[in-house]
């Protein structure tokens, strides 16, 4: 038996699916906007579920579709929202409203808008009209074949995602099951998933009852169960396939393709024909599009149409068609001679030549084989793509017109102009490696004693992609500084000036004079982008907040999200250096947020945690310091991101007593070739001060004492490096003796001060860490310490110098002095969870017995109860019985007053006779 219809009039075996995404579209509507992932294999039913879901809503619910296109080895940029759009705006009736970017897309809007800051407009117009539609009734946006989509409409779509709050907006997105891993749709795919309101449906194949339901439908009439059986076995459950089989009855073809072939091979010739045509278009296409392609129109090609669609080959899309699945299309178009195939695409091309839509035209035109129409086209559809904000279109175009050059096209632009475009499209689509190359092969070809402006704007460029890859590009930028005349009006001076002044930071005088000048050119010109660089430069060195207000306010004009991100920086620097913790957090997680809206938390957002976590650390709010730099680490951020966030995390787990956490996070820094000095050797000299190695800790700090990096970062960050240092040299005076050890000590701690005394003192917080300096090297001057960190209100840093002016004050029989300091030293230190401080603290206070009263084998003894070891253990090492190793421990908690082997331990450690690695036990 052969099935007349190809289509199951029953939907078989998804009634679960079903359910689901009609709870997601009611949890939409309660609790707000939700988003449905529906992914599974190719043939497996994802569009009839979408199908079958809208017409089952009724029409108090709004349904707009789009999908992504498979032309090109990416998507057309926007597709989808361009689908979804049209409809709301012209199906719909929804009143478009002063949408000046989305007029791009639909010129009966009115003339689009070039202002400054046009891509979050557009994402922002979107936005708004989509909310705006969801106010009056629910709506279901739904994106078919993400895993086709273009770079520009993943990220438009995360931005949606990220940023709806109208409630009754439900985002359904379907896509193809990789077969191995998700691929470009990865990082996507997992922050929706990761969504608190996001339902993950993963369509599987049909069981044999399935197939057998699915059969019955087609066939009008109750298979037998050998066709069942066989249909099963052969489709393997896959509902298209079981379609296919269907409609081949016992003739089952061989292979797949021949499977899906054989509905199309036995249509009459006119509509075969036509079928064929249709799968040149490489996607939806509109219907008169494909009547001109088809040479026909009128009650002849809607005959025929109407056949393909009752047939379930063409489906209805909006005002076009579409093949029913994707794999259908791929059969036809791939059954086709490649004779066939040209002639067909060069039909296409004539008939896009004057409809605008470049990108089509220059896929179209190069399949059938015209380099110079696919080259002309191609650098059209990339001044569209830059138009529309798709950079990584732009990008892809651009390789397309350096693949076809051709020196006699007439684009109005050389090869040199092609290659500066494709590495300032990387710059601002991410992929900096890429952009290198172009930059470079750029300036191969151009000569610099003829066009400096053209080298200097690659150079430029340069420059900003090797800085963002690795720290460097300061020599592009002075090079490129030296082809330009000294032009106080020079507009690319100026530009070039911003971003040199802010590569060589933190080296604030030789950022001076390449921040002022840029400012003035900026003034001077009008130029935003140079006068926001010049006013963050010259406004943190003057620590004028109104000048970083300034840039702020000219920055949200832009259509840099970079530049924009770059202000809080700024602002969480300057606020730090002033001591003013709170608001130096409030800018940082403002950026934070601002950055995650538009998909750079990975990026921008993990450089902003930084600044989040450390100014949390120090105010004292150590778990929201924690939350916000384990949150910024499961984005896997760039490596010089993730290396500092680590180091923080490992502090913070240092400072909490977690000394495991902090050797793990600090694995693999000591010989890292990058990062601030307070990233690394702050934490690696305190981890081997905590881990009772002080003579490694003082190795490590003669590193960074010899590291050039320590006269060239801010002073504030380079002075906890010194106190970790001075703190290294206090322990080893307590782990050992000996005048040698104390010469020692004394010239690292000379060295400590002659470099503290080369360094500025750049605000309140950098005073504060030198007086805390200064009082380590003398241990004396700790009130002034004290003094300083209750103005700052950090409480770590206050404990700690009350804990160090205790310990003085008691040694100079200060008893009520010193023990007023210690109570509120060891509520500090609770309060903040600091466990390894306070038990130094609570050990201090506690009086006790000296270890003089022990002797020199209950002394070995005690080394070994530090290293954690039993009684047995202790024997075997010493050779001696166990029952003679218990006497010495008993003797020994007696004598110290401890009421534990570990309480000894601690007291061991502070007397100099173990290490402390047990403290993080």
């Amino acid at each position: 038996m052969v099935a007349e219809r190809v289509v199951s009039p029953v939907f078989v075996g998804r009634g679960e699916e079903l359910s689901a995404l009609a709870a997601a579209l009611d949890l939409a509507v309660e609790q707000g906007p939700a988003v449905a992932l529906v992914a599974g294999e190719a043939g497996i039913g994802k569009s009839r579920l979408l199908a079958e879901f809208a017409r089952s809503l009724g029409p108090e619910v709004r349904v707009v579709e789009g999908a992504c296109a498979e032309l090109g080895s990416d998507g057309l940029p926007y597709a989808p929202f361009v689908t979804v759009l049209r409809r709301l705006i012209r199906v719909e009736g929804v009143l478009p409203g002063p949408y000046r970017q989305i007029a791009r897309w639909f010129p009966e809007l009115g003339a689009a808008d070039d202002a400054e800051g046009g891509r979050h407009r557009l994402y922002e117009e979107v936005l708004t009209l989509v909310e705006r539609v969801a106010a009056d009734r629910p709506v279901v946006v739904s994106i078919e074949d993400l895993h086709w989509a273009d770079p520009a409409t993943r990220e438009l779509l995360g931005f949606l995602a990220r940023n709806l709050v109208q409630a009754g907006v439900l985002l359904v997105i379907t896509y193809r099951s990789p077969e191995n891993g998700d691929g470009q749709l990865g990082p996507l795919l997992s922050e929706l998933s990761r969504r608190p309101r996001t339902t993950t449906l993963r369509l599987e194949r049909l069981d044999r009852q399935g197939v057998g339901r699915q059969l019955a439908a087609i066939l009008g009439a109750e298979p037998d169960a050998a066709t069942v059986r066989r249909v099963h076995e052969r489709s393997d459950g896959n509902p298209l396939f079981v379609e296919a089989l269907a409609r081949a009855g016992e003739r089952t073809p061989d292979s797949l393709r021949d499977l899906l072939l054989y509905g199309p091979r036995s249509l009459p010739g006119p509509a075969r024909e036509l079928l064929r045509i249709a799968s040149v278009a490489g996607g939806r296409i509109g219907h008169p599009l494909l009547a001109q392609v088809a040479g026909q129109d009128g009650a002849e090609l809607d005959a025929l149409l109407r056949e393909l669609v009752d047939r379930g080959l063409l489906v209805t899309a909006g005002d076009g068609y579409d093949f029913r699945h994707a794999l259908i299309r791929q059969a036809v178009y791939e059954d086709l001679l490649p004779g066939e195939r040209a002639r067909l695409h060069a039909r296409y091309a004539a008939a896009l030549s004057d409809r605008g839509a470049h990108a089509e035209l220059a896929a179209h035109a190069y399949a059938a084989g015209d380099r110079g129409l696919a080259l002309s086209a191609a650098y059209l559809a990339a001044g569209q793509a830059h138009g529309s904000y798709a950079y990584e279109e732009q990008v892809r175009m651009l390789d397309q017109v350096l693949e076809l050059w051709d020196p006699q096209a007439r684009l109005g632009a050389d090869r040199i102009d092609v290659l500066t475009g494709a590495a300032e499209a990387c710059m601002l689509s991410g992929d900096y490696a890429r952009g290198v190359d172009y930059a470079t092969a750029g300036l191969a070809a151009v000569d610099e004693r003829r066009e400096p402006e053209r080298a200097a704007l690659l150079l430029e460029h340069l420059g900003r992609l090797r800085h963002r890859l690795n720290a460097t590009g300061v020599h592009d930028w002075h090079r490129a500084l030296g082809l330009l005349p000294a032009d106080p009006h020079g507009l690319q001076r100026g530009r070039l000036l911003g971003v040199l002044a802010m590569g060589l930071l933190p080296e604030v005088d030789k950022a001076r004079e390449p921040f002022e000048e840029a400012l003035g050119i900026g003034r001077r010109t009008g130029d935003a982008t140079v006068t926001v660089r010049g006013l963050l430069g010259v406004g943190s060195m003057t620590r004028d907040l109104g000048m970083l207000e300034e840039a702020r306010t000219l920055a949200e004009r832009l259509d840099s999200h970079d530049l924009l991100m770059t202000v809080p920086m700024y602002e969480a620097t300057l606020h730090t250096k002033a001591g003013d913790q709170q608001r130096a957090i409030e800018a940082a997680r403002d950026g934070i947020r601002h950055a995650r809206r538009y998909g750079l938390g990975r990026s921008r957002g993990a450089e902003l945690a930084r600044y989040a976590g450390r100014g949390l650390i120090l105010a004292g709010r150590w778990d929201e310091a924690a939350a916000v730099l384990a949150e910024s680490l499961r984005e896997d951020p760039p490596p010089l991101s993730r290396q500092a966030l680590r180091a923080l995390a490992g502090y913070l787990s240092l400072l909490r007593g977690d000394l495991a956490a902090a050797a793990g996070a600090a694995a693999g820094l000591e010989h890292a070739d990058s990062g601030s000095l307070f990233h690394r050797h702050q934490l690696l000299c305190l981890l081997a001060v905590a881990q009772g190695d002080p003579e490694r800790a003082d190795l490590l700090l003669n590193r960074a004492l010899a590291d050039p990096a320590l006269t060239r970062i801010y002073s504030s960050d380079a002075r906890p490096v010194l106190v970790a240092g001075a703190l290294a040299q206090r322990v080893r005076l307590a782990h050992g003796t000996g005048e040698d050890l104390r010469r020692r000590v004394a010239a690292r701690q000379a060295e400590l001060a002659a470099a503290d005394a080369a360094l500025g003192v750049d605000g309140p917080l950098d005073r504060a860490w030198q007086i805390m300096l200064h009082a380590l090297i003398e241990d004396d001057g700790w009130d002034l310490a004290v003094a300083a960190w209750r103005e700052l209100g950090q409480p770590y840093e206050l404990a700690l110098s009350l804990f160090h002016g205790a310990r003085a004050a008691l040694e100079a029989g200060d008893r009520p002095g010193g023990t007023a300091r210690l109570r509120e030293a060891a509520r500090l230190a609770e309060d903040l969870g600091a466990a390894p401080l306070a038990r130094e603290i609570a050990l201090l206070g506690r009086p006790r017995p000296a270890q003089d009263g022990l002797t020199e084998r209950e002394r070995d003894v005690l080394r070994l109860i530090a290293e954690g070891l039993s009684n047995r253990q202790i024997a075997a090492r010493l050779h001696i019985s166990p029952s003679t190793a218990g006497v010495h421990v008993s003797h020994i908690l007696t004598k110290l007053g401890a009421a534990t082997r570990t309480e000894a331990a601690v007291i061991a450690f502070h007397e100099g006779l173990a290490g402390a690695a047990m403290l993080a036990r």
